[in-house]
């Protein structure tokens, strides 16, 4: 998988063309930034390249290992303010939270669980 990215303007399209969030592993974003290790600054350097790109992560904070999973979503998109709204309360995020569940909002709830918790 990470011979298929070769920088992280990279996930933009895959990001679109998965709804607006995709699922990687820290290896593959390692993989891409060139690095060996995923130490602290490591992590702090592809969080800023993929925020140069308009991408977040999910989580907030990048993991440590290789093997472990990282949500990529477009910063300003949809995806965004309703990851937002659950991780940082507020009343705006709350009618973020209202307005993206209209009439199925038990689902619409489930699906941010899942985002949120893994």
């Amino acid at each position: 998988m990470s011979d298929y990215y070769e920088s992280f303007a990279d996930f933009g399209e895959n990001i679109d063309d998965a709804g607006g969030i995709l699922l990687t592993t820290m290896g593959v974003l390692r993989d891409v930034y060139g690095a060996d290790k995923l130490g602290v600054h490591i992590r702090r350097a592809i969080k800023d390249q993929l925020k140069s790109h308009g991408i977040g992560t999910l989580p907030e904070e990048l993991p440590t290992y290789q093997h472990e999973a990282v949500r990529l979503f477009r910063l300003g998109s949809p995806i965004e303010a309703v990851i937002s709204a659950v991780l940082h309360p507020s009343e705006n995020g709350d009618e973020t939270l209202r307005r993206t569940a209209g009439s199925y909002a038990q689902e619409v709830l489930n699906k941010i669980r899942q985002l949120v918790c893994g």
